[in-house]
């Protein structure tokens, strides 16, 4: 058994083609087991093939992030440099099709999806939700929790996709549709957006930036780790992106959890080996590994 645990990377990604298997296997000779995400149904399908290549530890998400509902912009790290190879322009999320392609591997729950506020566009919004109500249901369906992404504009105050990310879970509990599982990767709301998750059963997972010079006006992330239920906490890398502090500025990989752990701990009062148990204990508990 392994003694951390990623729960948000992307070494499926174009950024990994060179060394991937090197990135993979350096994080499971140091105890590290990883849950790759897939952001469009391509990089789903990558994440679902990287787990049966090996025997254990890597396991896959597979969803449609908000961003790619709609024409988004080309991130060569995702699906890199050629214009030919990004295909997650206004994909329309196909339950049935990705239902298909978790049967295909260890697929352990749906997303990344929610909402995405950093462009503000009303259009693009309405159809991130009605792709994110899909989600709902197919995690539902599959009895698998949901990998939330959830990023606010920081210039339009009014708009919380945190609280809407709530509204739109709770509306689907009251319809019937059983208890929604999940957790919000990168989290970078208030203490009071945290709490409402809580309320409604959504892990906090914390990445890279918890490690890097506070910027309360952005995030208080000492106040919010603090205020979060020690059973409720996950980290995240966000591989290849934000790599923590003393990696800032380098490619992340999920080798690099230990320092998000390490900060974690160092914020709660705990030692990194009971933070890493904890943490550990409650992915195994959120994703059923």
């Amino acid at each position: 058994m392994a003694k951390y645990i990623d729960i948000h990377a992307h070494t499926n990604f174009k950024a990994f083609d060179e060394d991937r298997d090197d990135v993979i296997r350096r994080a499971l000779d140091s105890d590290t087991w990883i849950i790759n995400i897939g952001t469009q149904y391509d990089t789903s399908k990558k994440a679902v093939e990287m787990t049966n290549e090996y025997e254990e530890g890597v396991f896959a998400c597979i969803g449609l992030h908000p961003i790619h509902t709609g024409a988004s912009y080309h991130d060569a790290s995702e699906l890199g440099s050629e214009g030919k190879e990004f295909t997650s322009r206004g994909e329309v999320f196909d339950k049935e099709k990705y239902k298909e392609l978790a049967k295909q591997g260890k697929v352990v729950a749906i997303g990344e999806c929610g909402l995405d506020y950093y462009h503000m566009d009303e259009d693009s919004i309405e159809k991130q939700k009605e792709a994110f109500a899909e989600q709902i249901k197919l995690a539902n369906e599959l009895n698998l929790p949901l990998m939330l992404h959830v990023r606010n504009n920081p210039t339009h105050k009014t708009h919380n996709a945190y609280f809407d990310v709530y509204e739109l879970l709770k509306k689907s509990s009251e319809v019937g549709l059983p208890k929604i599982r999940g957790v919000s990767h990168f989290f970078a709301g208030s203490v009071e957006d945290m709490k409402r998750f809580i309320e409604i059963g959504i892990y906090i997972s914390f990445a890279g930036p918890i490690t890097y010079k506070p910027k309360p006006e952005i995030c208080d992330y000492i106040a919010v780790i603090k205020e979060t239920p020690l059973d409720m906490i996950l980290a995240d890398t966000d591989s290849p992106y934000v790599a923590p502090v003393p990696h800032r500025g380098d490619r992340n990989e999920p080798n690099y959890i230990k320092d998000i752990v390490r900060k974690i701990a160092e914020i709660k009062g705990l030692n990194e080996d009971e933070m890493a148990k904890i943490i550990f204990s409650n992915a195994q508990r959120l994703f059923k590994i």
